[in-house]
């Protein structure tokens, strides 16, 4: 997989290092044939990067044919070639071929790149990516349950998709056809024909919203070059184009704002009994608990009741998704809420504003309890490990079934670990288990117990109970929980 980008960086890099003494060195019909070169270029970097080597094979094979026909029926019969070659590509009719070659070539000569930002600060862009997830659920619901908007995104999409490519292969052809006419129009076109794929990857991905959010913004370029090559006068073209640059800046700053503006908290809820409080654990962050960098762990005590927290907490979201910390959880009594953030483990300043900012927001002093736990273990001991939060966790993950319109039975499945092989073995005819070996460490036994009950959250809540006990009676340890249909 770093052959494939290395390879495709190299080619990317000259394409963009020559492009300038390209366009100022060469004349109009060297232009033309470097812009045209350039462009299927990249298209095709991009398929092998993500796709891989089989799809940059099929779609090298429909390329040359798409070629081959526009150069024998020629210029006049191009709309029907160019037809048949947008149908070509959508129906993809070299598909098992492609799927032979995936049989037959190493896995990293197929498998799409995974692109994962890593890094000091990794754990909270994760975070924000579950978070916008989250936040785009009222979107992504509708496709399990409204089957005419599903259908009507996808229409939209695959309509997205098709125009792209035909607008693709006209222009190329276009500009092969009049080289001696080359002009900067054409790289307006490769921009329109870019933002349309972009539209139709953000249709697929996260709905209209956002899709018509980027069409607005994608306008103004064309707007700025449309007002720059129109034949008003000079000086009203001039005000014209600082208007809106200015009015484009504008928005791309409310934008901007509003980015940071998305904000969701999706809450465990329960009653802890030890500590007598109201918990809210972030079910965000529940696939992120065991990273290696947020371990600087902070409990602030804000005297205050809920509903005056509940004002302030949107406010205290957006400023932790600013300065890039997680808020994983707050407890709840009466006039106090305590407040629990990971920080990145050297950001102890930032620790000591965020009191400060709360303090502010509060108008009282607040104490602040700040302690490292890079094995999570207070954590664990606090929440994660806890029955309530378990069976929180188990009954959350039922209700999103249920938000889906899953009417199926659930499997909810826990992951654990015992110390000793007849612990395990005597758990086991209560509750058949499978060994992971794939995840055992030093003399501990790993294994997976798989509960299949209706989706109901008494039931839910009497089935685990029962398994934790068992568990505790057999000395054996939670790990994780996840919940299927």
């Amino acid at each position: 997989m770093k052959q494939r980008i290395i390879i495709s960086l190299i080619v990317f890099i000259l394409i963009i290092v020559t492009l300038p003494f390209a366009l100022t060195l060469f004349n109009l019909e060297l232009r033309g044939i470097f812009t045209i070169a350039s462009m299927i270029l990249l298209v095709y970097v991009g398929i092998f990067i993500f796709g891989g080597l089989p799809e940059l094979i099929v779609y090298g094979i429909y390329g040359l044919l798409t070629a081959l026909a526009l150069y024998i029926f020629g210029y006049r019969y191009q709309v029907p070639v160019i037809t048949i070659a947008t149908l070509m590509v959508l129906l993809n009719p070299l598909a098992s071929f492609e799927t032979y070659l995936r049989n037959e070539m190493k896995d990293e000569n197929t498998q799409p790149i995974q692109i994962s930002v890593r890094g000091k600060l990794w754990p909270f862009f994760a975070y924000r990516r579950e978070m916008k997830n989250y936040y785009h659920l009222p979107q992504s619901r509708k496709l399990f349950t409204n089957k005419n908007y599903k259908s009507l995104r996808q229409i939209v999409m695959l309509g997205l998709i098709a125009i792209g490519i035909y607008s693709f292969i006209h222009e190329i052809n276009h500009i092969a056809n009049t080289l001696e006419n080359f002009s900067w129009t054409n790289f307006i076109t490769f921009y329109m024909i870019m933002i349309i794929f972009l539209l139709a990857y953000f249709t697929h991905i996260k709905g209209f919203t956002s899709t018509f959010r980027t069409f607005a913004i994608s306008l103004f370029p064309l707007i700025i070059y449309m007002i720059h090559a129109s034949t008003f006068d000079t000086i009203i073209k001039f005000f014209m184009l600082i208007s809106f640059v200015i009015f484009g800046l504008v928005i791309g700053g409310i934008e901007l704002y509003r980015l940071y503006q998305r904000v969701i908290y999706d809450a465990l809820y329960y009653y802890d009994v030890d500590m007598q409080k109201e918990v809210y654990a972030n079910a965000l962050f529940e696939p992120l608990v065991y990273n290696e960098t947020y371990t600087l762990c902070s409990e602030y005590t804000i005297k205050s009741d809920k509903k005056t927290f509940d004002e302030y907490f949107h406010s205290i979201l957006v400023y932790a998704n600013y300065y890039h910390f997680i808020i994983v959880a707050y407890t709840v009594s009466e006039n106090e809420v305590t407040l629990y953030a990971h920080f990145y483990e050297k950001d102890h300043k930032r620790v000591d504003k965020f009191k400060v900012f709360l303090e502010t927001k509060f108008q009282r002093s607040i104490p602040l309890n700040t302690y490292s736990d890079p094995n999570k273990a207070v954590y664990e001991e606090k929440f994660f490990h806890k029955d309530a939060y378990i069976i929180a966790r188990a009954q959350h993950l039922a209700q999103l079934l249920k938000m889906l319109h899953v009417k199926s039975k659930i499997v909810v499945s826990m992951v654990v670990y015992f110390e000793t092989e007849q612990s395990f073995e005597s758990f086991n005819q209560l509750y058949p288990s499978h060994k992971l070996s794939e995840i055992a460490i030093d003399s501990y036994i790993s294994a997976r117990v798989d509960c299949i009950c209706v989706n109901n959250v008494h039931v839910i809540d009497t089935k685990l109970r029962d398994i934790l006990l068992n568990l505790m009676i057999y000395h054996g340890k939670f790990v994780r929980l996840n919940v299927y249909y």
